[in-house]
């Protein structure tokens, strides 16, 4: 049975287990399974990456794909890579380089600037490396025009992709998991599982057609690539179980490895030891998706590519100050951009003329996190055209309105998912925009709701059942980071932490204590309460590890307040 809680912030919290005396460690560990709707126990927690992957030629395409990569590599012929400037993109371009430094074949690479080139294949790039199979990952399916024009050009392109589409737009190949005749299965891949499948199909053929023998190569063990794979799973927020649960459970494993120099880098400058999917989504995600955003992409690329130790420490530390740089930007725009919002409307679309590019996607997710709506943040370049970076709410498909303002001719031209898409926009049709979601964006407006998975007395926290939660990780979208409530406790200090965060400690009847912090919530309701409210209250928030000289101790993530029950 569950129940529902109003909290002092006037959310509603809905914990999936009622009964208030859960303190077995066991007892939780299936109730958090239950709770996630997992009945085959030892398969989940024993998941095999190897017993999870598919024939690659599986996919519709593939074949073609691998025989035409395969040829360019046996005929040494020039290979490009096209990618994209987020993490999914980057990992998906170093998975190649990586994978073709270890043949020692020639390639070339190229990410977009995001401010000066935008997202996705254009003509001027295919025209540039007309002399090579051109390999476009996480980009390419939307590309009708420029695809056109290679075919024109006898330019031969495979496109590794996932983002949704409605037409399959003609190329050597096209393998995307959202192919209109694609099955199901594997809709969730981001792009780098789906490079990571290829480059297994290549592998093999090139090990059946006796490639590494004739040319004297050890095999590779394409497993090790996962690390990446791992990476741009857990930063693309897709699925995680099936096979990207496999996927991210090997590649952590990997990343304690600490095989690739540019992972072992960032981890060296980390606080935290523990090496986890929120390390990657915290701390890795940020740091590699920085440069793309308000630099150049091609820092990150070399960090995830680089067998140098020393340039490593270089590149990790120039993503370190990035992110900063990044953060303090973030800051800025988000105060602006909260200053525009109409909370008359259903959804947020602001827009700036000074508002760097790079930065409007985190923006749109802080937006709609503080709202509880759809949000567009738009940055109009010096020649009148808007980039927008889209954020939305569970049960509204944003891509899907983005599609209609296409055929309607609002949008020039945009794509993405369900939850996270973006688009370009003439300035001048700005206001044409606005009306258009006006009448697009439609849903039924309800309580901002918070999931918990149960009722946890504080004195039943321990190190021990840490442990026993972690085995049902990764955690992420498909597998939520387990969420407690835990009753009774005084506030008996907070302060301010960094710029907006507040950092309390809560001590329950018993003198049990823990430490909890709770982002972004100076100038907050639930800010508010923290630092002025001393009732007893209950708490929502997740749980995890931290470390302080040495010493490891268990801290709360501090969601949400409500009056003691």
């Amino acid at each position: 049975m569950s129940c529902k809680i109003v909290s002092l912030t006037k959310k509603i919290w809905d914990v999936q287990e009622e009964s208030k005396t859960l303190k077995i460690s066991d007892d939780l560990f299936l109730t958090l399974l239950k709770n996630r709707g997992i009945e085959k126990i030892n398969e989940f927690i024993n998941v095999s990456l190897s017993a999870c992957l598919p024939d690659p030629m599986e996919f519709i395409d593939m074949k073609e794909a691998v025989q035409r990569i395969v040829k360019s590599i046996v005929n040494g012929e020039k290979i490009t890579i096209l990618g994209d400037y987020d993490v999914d993109g980057v990992s998906s371009t170093a998975l190649f380089i990586n994978f073709f430094n270890h043949l020692g074949n020639d390639y070339s690479y190229h990410i977009p600037h995001r401010a000066e080139e935008g997202y996705g294949l254009n003509i001027d790039n295919i025209r540039r490396y007309s002399d090579s199979l051109i390999i476009a990952v996480d980009c390419g399916s939307s590309s009708k025009n420029e695809l056109q024009y290679a075919r024109s050009q006898n330019i031969d392109v495979v496109v590794l992709d996932h983002h949704k589409m409605s037409f399959v737009p003609e190329a050597i190949a096209i393998v995307n998991p959202h192919r209109p005749d694609e099955k199901d299965k594997y809709k969730n891949l981001c792009a780098s599982g789906i490079v990571f499948m290829c480059i297994l199909g290549v592998h093999r053929m090139l090990s059946e057609i006796g490639f590494y023998k004739a040319k004297k190569i050890k095999e590779p063990d394409i497993m090790e690539y996962t690390d990446l794979v791992a990476l741009a799973t857990v930063c693309d927020v897709v699925d995680l179980m099936g096979l990207n649960r496999a996927f991210v459970s090997h590649g952590i494993q990997m990343i304690k490895r600490r095989k690739n120099l540019g992972i072992d880098a960032m981890i060296s400058i980390n606080k935290e030891s523990e090496i986890t999917s929120d390390t990657i989504a915290f701390f890795f995600g940020p740091r590699i998706n920085a440069a793309g955003r308000i630099a150049s992409a091609d820092v990150s690329l070399k960090l995830l590519t680089t067998q140098n130790p020393i340039e490593a420490k270089k590149l990790a530390m120039q993503l370190d100050e990035l992110n900063k740089e990044r953060q303090a930007i973030e800051a800025q725009i988000v105060e602006e951009a909260s200053d525009l919002v109409d909370e008359n409307l259903k959804f947020i679309c602001s827009w700036s003329e000074n508002w760097h590019v790079g930065v409007v996607g985190i923006v749109a997710g802080r937006l709609k996190e503080k709202y509880n709506k759809p949000s567009i943040i738009i940055s109009i370049d010096k020649n009148g055209e808007g980039k927008a970076s889209c954020r939305s709410i569970a049960g509204f498909d944003i891509a899907d309105v983005i599609n209609k303002g296409i055929a309607r001719g609002i949008i020039t031209s945009g794509g993405g998912h369900a939850m996270a898409a973006g688009f370009s926009v003439a300035a001048n049709k700005i206001n044409e925009l606005v009306d258009f979601l006006k009448v697009e964006i439609e849903y039924e407006v309800t309580p901002h709701e918070l999931y918990a998975d149960c009722f946890l007395p504080l004195d039943s926290i321990s190190m021990h059942m840490m442990k026993n939660i972690s085995v049902i990780g990764p955690f992420g979208v498909g597998n939520r980071h387990p969420k407690f409530v835990i009753p009774n406790l005084k506030i008996m200090s907070a302060r301010i932490v960094g710029q907006n965060h507040i950092q309390t400690i809560l001590k329950d009847n018993k003198n049990n204590s823990i430490k909890a912090i709770s982002f972004k919530s100076v100038n907050t309701v639930l800010g508010d309460v923290l630092l002025n409210y001393r009732a007893t209250v209950d708490v929502l928030g997740g749980l995890s590890i931290g470390e302080w000289k040495g010493e490891r101790y268990i801290n709360l993530f501090l969601e949400d307040v409500a009056k003691c029950a």
